[in-house]
C-alpha cells in the first residue's frame, strides 16, 4: 500500500504493454465518425439540468464536498481540459486514523501536481480547529475564498474577459497587476453577483438563457453564455460554503489528513491510416450486418454535402488529438490496482470519486462497465475523443492485459450502438455545449435584491457578448 506520492517517472520503473495498431484504429474509428456525424448533422445540444443539492442528506453533502474540492483545483480554462481534476477520500485504520485525499488531473506535470497538492493542503488547514486558534466563520470564509480565488486566477481572468469586465472602467483592480487587488476585485464581483442572482434582473437573465437554448432562438444565445459565466464565477463561493458546512459535520476531514496525487498519463502518439479517413470505409468495419451497413451508408451520403469526410480528416490531423487517461479513470484504476476497491478503505464507507467537471460519455461508460460500485457525478453527455484506457504494466501479467481488452471491447460496443442508434432514429446525442452546469447549485437560499450597479454591470456584459440589453 502506497503511503507517499507516486513517482513522476513511473513509466521508467515498469514498461507498459502497448496496444496493437489494429486495436487502436478499431477503437478510435467509430469515435471519430460519431463526433464528425454530430458536427455534420448540426445537432443542437440538449440542456442537462442541474439537480438541487440537499445539504440535509449527509451522503449527498459528502459527495458534493469531494467534487467541490476538485472544482477549486481546476484552475485553467481550455487547454484540452488539462487541469480537470478528480478526488477520492480514503480512511486509514492504523494506530492513528488518518484521512487521505488522493487526486489526479487529466494532464498536469509533476511540478503542477505538487503545486496543486500544496494549494489543497493549505486550503484544508484553514478549516482546522486543533493546534491553532480557530477562525471565526466570517473570517474563515473570507480566508478560504481568497485562497481559492488566488489559485484560480487564470480561469477567473478568462471569465472576466468573456463578460467584457477585464477593463479599468468596469473592473479597475484587474488591470493594476497586483494579485491582492485582483483577488479583492473578484470578491466584490462575487458579492454583486450573489445579490443579483435572486433579483428580478437575475431571474430575467435565467429566463433569457433558457430561451437561448431552444431551437430557433439563436439570437438569444448570448444570454446562455452570460448565465453560464456568472454561474462559474459564483461557484467558488458555493464551493467554500460547502467546505464550511462539511467542517461542521465532519471536523476530522480537516484535522489529521494527508494529500497525495497520482501522476497524469502520457499522451498517446498521433496515429492515422488512409482507410480511416472516409465515413463509408469506417461503416463497413463497424458491423457485418448488410442491412445496417446499407442504412448507415445512405445516411452518411446525405451528410457528405456537409463535408463529413473532411471533418473526419480534420479530427485525425488535429495536433491536439493525443488521447490521455481522464482523471476519474486514473483514480478508479489506481484504486483497483492498489486493492482499495472496498467500502472499508473509503471515508465513512462512501465509495465515491468527485470530479471538477461532470464525467464525459466515455468515462460514464467506463465506470458502468467497470462495475466497481464507485459512485460519481452524473455525466454531462459530452463526447471527447481525446480519451484512452489506463496503461497496463508488464509486471501486471497477461490477466491485466486481457482485462484491458475486455474493457475496451465493452466501451467500443457502447460507442457503436450509440452511433447506429443515431442513424436509426436520426435523433441528436445528449451532449452539452458546456461541460459544467450553466446554472450554479446554491447550498442555501436567501432573499436578494438588485441595485443599479449590478444591473449596469450585467448590461455591459451582455452588450459585450451579443449587443443585447436586459430591456430588449
Amino acid at each position: 500500500m502506497a503511503t507517499a506520492d507516486l513517482p513522476a517517472n513511473t513509466a521508467e520503473i515498469d514498461a507498459t504493454v502497448p496496444l496493437k495498431s489494429r486495436i487502436i484504429h478499431k477503437f478510435y474509428e467509430p469515435l471519430v465518425l460519431r463526433k464528425a456525424l454530430s458536427q455534420a448533422s448540426q445537432n443542437r445540444a440538449r440542456h442537462v439540468s442541474s439537480e438541487p443539492i440537499d445539504m440535509g442528506n449527509l451522503q449527498q453533502l459528502f459527495f458534493t464536498l469531494v467534487y467541490k474540492i476538485a472544482h477549486v483545483c481546476d484552475d485553467v480554462k481550455g487547454e484540452s481540459g488539462a487541469s480537470v481534476t478528480s478526488f477520492v477520500v480514503l480512511q486509514s485504520h492504523g494506530n492513528t486514523s488518518t484521512v487521505q485525499y488522493w487526486f489526479a488531473s487529466n494532464q498536469r506535470t509533476h511540478g503542477q501536481l505538487e503545486g496543486t497538492k500544496i494549494f489543497i493542503r493549505d486550503l484544508l488547514r484553514l478549516f482546522q480547529t486543533t493546534n491553532r486558534e480557530p477562525l471565526e466563520p466570517v473570517s474563515m470564509r473570507r480566508a478560504a475564498l481568497r485562497h481559492v480565488l488566488r489559485f484560480n486566477q487564470p480561469r477567473l481572468k478568462f471569465y472576466l474577459e468573456t463578460l467584457g469586465l477585464l477593463q479599468p472602467q468596469i473592473f479597475p483592480d484587474a488591470s493594476e497587476g497586483s494579485e491582492d487587488q485582483f483577488v479583492r476585485g473578484c470578491e466584490i464581483m462575487i458579492d454583486e453577483l450573489l445579490r443579483l442572482q435572486k433579483s428580478r434582473v437575475g431571474l430575467l437573465i435565467i429566463d433569457r438563457s433558457k430561451e437561448g437554448r431552444m431551437p430557433g432562438h439563436t439570437s438569444q444565445e448570448c444570454w446562455s453564455e452570460l448565465q453560464h459565466t456568472i454561474s462559474r464565477i459564483i461557484a467558488y463561493h458555493y464551493s467554500v460554503q460547502c467546505m464550511i458546512r462539511a467542517r461542521e459535520e465532519w471536523p476530522a476531514l480537516f484535522e489529521n489528513f494527508e494529500v497525495h496525487f497520482i501522476p497524469s498519463s502520457t499522451p498517446m502518439e498521433r496515429f492515422k491510416r488512409n482507410k480511416s479517413l472516409s465515413a463509408d470505409g469506417i461503416v463497413g468495419r463497424m458491423t457485418r450486418k448488410v442491412k445496417v451497413i446499407e442504412q448507415f451508408r445512405r445516411y452518411v451520403e446525405t451528410l457528405q454535402g456537409f463535408d463529413l469526410d473532411q471533418r473526419i480528416v480534420s479530427e485525425y490531423q488535429n495536433p491536439s488529438f493525443r488521447p490521455v487517461v481522464h482523471s476519474e479513470v486514473l483514480l478508479l484504476d489506481w484504486l483497483r490496482n492498489s486493492g482499495r476497491l472496498a467500502p472499508e478503505h473509503f471515508f465513512n464507507g462512501w465509495m465515491y470519486i468527485g470530479t471538477s467537471k461532470p464525467p464525459c460519455t466515455l468515462c460514464q461508460y467506463y465506470f458502468e462497465e467497470h462495475q466497481s460500485g464507485v459512485a460519481h457525478r452524473p455525466s454531462h453527455g459530452n463526447l471527447y475523443i481525446n480519451w484512452r484506457l489506463p496503461d497496463v504494466l508488464v509486471s501486471q501479467g497477461p490477466a491485466a492485459e486481457n482485462d484491458r481488452q475486455v474493457m475496451l471491447d465493452r466501451v467500443l460496443n457502447r460507442i457503436r450502438k450509440d452511433t447506429f442508434d443515431l442513424v436509426k432514429k436520426k435523433v441528436p446525442f445528449t451532449y452539452k455545449e458546456h461541460d459544467s452546469n450553466t446554472f450554479s447549485q446554491p447550498l442555501t437560499h436567501g432573499t436578494w435584491t438588485s441595485d443599479q450597479k449590478s444591473t449596469r454591470i450585467l448590461n455591459d456584459a451582455a452588450l459585450q457578448m451579443g449587443q443585447l440589453s436586459l430591456s430588449d
